[in-house]
């Protein structure tokens, strides 16, 4: 594959497509960037990469002809990416140990590899004890390894060259007296090591800084990560209904935690969570532009105040954009579009409401959409570009194909995203495959 033939970042997909058989595993030429490995429990496996030029979604596959019926079971997930690094999940079950983690870390530097994290052998906490510091469980028997929440976990890399970077799992904890902490489970390592890179777990329970509103600790106390975003030397676990939890997770002596709320007209009430918290995830998105050094909260606020679904007759919607500038913690309004400017300029836009918004890493001034149709189960899908600069529909692209997506090899792809559509998650490790073959 030429070198100019690399996408300089992606939008990739969550789902793992899963092809078992030779036939159905795309060959070099459809999926030229390909890895192997071999799990904790000896089961072998192999990844092949499938890239595209945004807005076109690029793809990972994986044959795991030694694991259970893929109907039954999701034994591979995409968890985190930053720079040149992808973090990986692979999980089964065994009748020795029960659920069994492992942890790879693909590098675009080594291509054809996955380098196996160390296992978190760290005490679970013992959350029937409170207090500033991390109450601690009984040691894990030998063997065992602690599970952790795929969910809730980061990857940030720095230092020269970027060898050095971190994974991190952080959960909310609220004590009997309102106190509000992160719990923390950390891993520092460096991609210069062996084939199982080195580091060390280490768990801890810290403070969370930034909270001025007296309903603050209650809503955090709520808090559910819906994903979790690196930023410059920070690791960001976003909830959508609520904000952002920054972590230094490179911090000396130890890390440290903010909490900064969404510049939200309203800020969600105990009255209001159950009904908004299912939906706010579609319809907001943070993106972070490393080149600007600013973070990118777009919201699509619906005036109908259904949570999900089609656009009531005549209703419509109001999409803005904040941005957070490095060093700062203050919002600033970028702009502000309706539905109504948007239909008026571009007349081939459907009158739908526009989900999951990604801004474009390398033109920060377009956002892409999902946009899906409601009316049958098994839906159709199409990816929306729009120049928010000029108000203008850049290209609308078929995502999913509906029923006649189940005549083809992806039907479970498309059952998946009919029932339970995802974002895409960016990344930039194609730009640095680009630089090794230079």
């Amino acid at each position: 594959m030429a070198v100019a033939a690399f996408p300089n970042w992606l939008m990739l997909e969550r789902f793992v497509f899963r092809r078992d058989d030779e036939g159905s595993f795309p060959d070099n030429t459809k999926a030229p960037i390909r890895a192997s490995g071999t799990t904790s429990w000896n089961a072998p496996f192999r990844i092949a990469f499938c890239l595209a030029e945004p807005p076109l979604p690029s793809r990972l596959y994986a044959q795991l002809p030694r694991f259970p019926d893929p109907r039954k079971h999701i034994p591979l997930a995409i968890m985190a990416t930053h720079r040149h690094l992808l973090l990986l999940r692979i999980a089964t079950n065994t009748p020795a140990l029960g659920l069994v983690q492992d942890f790879l870390v693909y590098n675009a530097y080594d291509p054809s590899s996955l380098k196996a994290l160390q296992p978190c052998t760290e005490p679970y906490t013992d959350y029937t004890r409170t207090g500033d510091n991390l109450p601690r469980g009984p040691p894990l028997q030998e063997g065992k390894q602690r599970l952790l929440t795929v969910k809730s976990m980061g990857l940030l890399c720095r230092g020269e060259d970027e060898q050095e970077f971190a994974v991190a799992e952080l959960l909310v904890f609220k004590d009997i007296h309102s106190k509000v902490y992160a719990d923390i489970c950390l891993l520092r390592s460096s991609t210069s090591a062996g084939p199982v890179l080195g580091g060390t777990w280490n768990s801890m329970r810290l403070p969370i800084l930034g909270i001025d509103n007296v309903n603050d600790p209650w809503h955090l106390c709520c808090w559910d990560t819906d994903t979790v975003v690196p930023f410059n030397r920070s690791l960001c676990w976003i909830d959508y209904h609520r904000g952002i939890l920054i972590c230094d997770v490179f911090g000396d002596p130890i890390p440290t935690v903010s909490f900064l709320a969404f510049p939200l007209d309203e800020f969600p009430s105990a009255h209001t969570h159950n009904q908004i918290k299912p939906s706010s995830w579609l319809y907001r998105g943070v993106s972070a532009i490393d080149d600007d050094g600013v973070l990118k909260f777009v919201n699509v606020t619906r005036h109908d105040g259904i949570g999900h679904g089609e656009l009531k007759s005549g209703s419509g919607f109001t999409i803005t954009c904040h941005t957070l500038t490095l060093g700062s913690m203050v919002w600033e309004l970028e702009y502000k579009i309706t539905s109504a400017e948007l239909w008026s300029s571009n007349p081939h836009l459907p009158h739908t409401i526009l989900m999951f918004p990604q801004v474009n890493v390398d033109r920060p001034y377009v956002v892409h959409f999902l946009i899906s149709e409601f009316k049958y189960v098994i839906r159709k899908m199409w990816v929306v570009s729009i120049d928010m600069s000029t108000r203008t529909v850049e290209s609308i692209s078929q995502y999913i194909n509906g029923k006649d997506g189940l005549k083809t090899d992806d039907a479970d792809f498309t059952r998946r995203k009919s029932g339970a559509p995802t974002s895409f998650l960016p990344c930039e490790f194609s730009r640095f495959l680009r630089l090794s073959r230079c």
